[in-house]
C-alpha cells in the first residue's frame, strides 16, 4: 500500500494503424484503392490537483487511385503529413468525470485525405476547438 502525497504521471502512447480499401470500378464510392498508414505518437502528464494535459502528433501516410472530380476515371494520388492535437482536462472531485478542452489540427494544416467513412470522420480538415464533459455516474 503506498502511503504518502500523490505523484504525477506521464504516460506515452504509440500506435500503428493500417486501412486499406479496394473496390470494384462500378462502386467505387470516390476510390478503386488505397492504402492508409497513421503513426499517433501521444504524451499525456496527469497531476494529483485533477488537471491533466496530452498532446498528440499523428503522421499520416495515403495511397490510391481515386475518382477524378468529373467522375470520369481515376488518378493516383499520395499524401504524406502530420497533424497535431491537444488537450488540457479536469477531474471532477470523487472522480465522478472530467471537463475538457482541447483542439484537433491545431497547426491547421492543409492535405489531402480520402475518408472511408463521410459520416464519422477521421480526422478535420481544419482546426476545431472543442469542449467535453464526461460523467460518471454513481
Amino acid at each position: 500500500m503506498h502511503s504518502g502525497p500523490p505523484h504525477e504521471w506521464l504516460a506515452l502512447r504509440v500506435e500503428y494503424q493500417y486501412e486499406r480499401a479496394k473496390r470494384a470500378e462500378e462502386l467505387t464510392n470516390g476510390v478503386l484503392d488505397m492504402y492508409t498508414h497513421r503513426v499517433p505518437l501521444g504524451i499525456s502528464f496527469f497531476h494529483p490537483s485533477g488537471l491533466s494535459t496530452s498532446l498528440k502528433e499523428t503522421y499520416f501516410h495515403q495511397n490510391g487511385n481515386f475518382e477524378t472530380i468529373s467522375g470520369e476515371g481515376f488518378r493516383s494520388g499520395t499524401s504524406d503529413f502530420w497533424l497535431l492535437d491537444t488537450a488540457i482536462s479536469y477531474r471532477l472531485p470523487k472522480r465522478y468525470g472530467f471537463i475538457s478542452i482541447g483542439a484537433t489540427n491545431l497547426l491547421d494544416r492543409k492535405f489531402n485525405y480520402f475518408d472511408t467513412d463521410f459520416n464519422n470522420p477521421i480526422i478535420q480538415p481544419s482546426r476545431t476547438w472543442f469542449t467535453r464533459v464526461t460523467l460518471a455516474l454513481p
